[in-house]
């Protein structure tokens, strides 16, 4: 995660965990980025195969604590778990019920949530089509 805007890592560690397990399945893809996120929260733990332990936190918590965030720092929230999300190409409905839940938890409504997806599709759909044209 880049910290151009301050977010603090390990309770976004903890919301990509409870994001990549929002259809059960955990896949190398997320775990890979997950590994990274736990690395940039500084932690000296050797990352395992295994998502970190997100039972001690629940999402009522984690919610509480990004809705305290700014406009700009939610919004880079929502485009950060929707990259663990769409890390193994596919976006499920029950992926899209946790994104929609967790926008509405910090205060982000619908009608911008559903820009800030518009606007992840046509980035996703760019980078993707970069990578099969190299």
């Amino acid at each position: 995660m880049n910290n151009k805007i301050y977010i603090d890592t390990e309770n976004f560690l903890m919301l990509a965990v409870k994001a990549a397990k929002a259809n059960g399945i955990v896949v190398e893809e997320e775990k890979e980025l997950l590994r990274r996120y736990k690395k940039s929260a500084g932690s000296k733990e050797t990352c395992s195969n295994d998502c970190p332990d997100d039972s001690g936190v629940s999402i009522e918590t984690l919610a509480a604590y990004f809705e305290s965030l700014t406009a700009p720092q939610k919004k880079r929230v929502l485009f950060e778990i929707l990259d663990v999300m769409y890390a193994d190409h596919l976006f499920d409905e029950s992926e899209c019920n946790f994104v929609y839940d967790l926008a509405g938890r910090i205060g982000i409504e619908e009608s911008e949530l559903n820009r800030i997806f518009s606007l992840y599709e046509s980035g996703y759909q760019h980078k993707q089509q970069n990578i099969l044209a190299s």
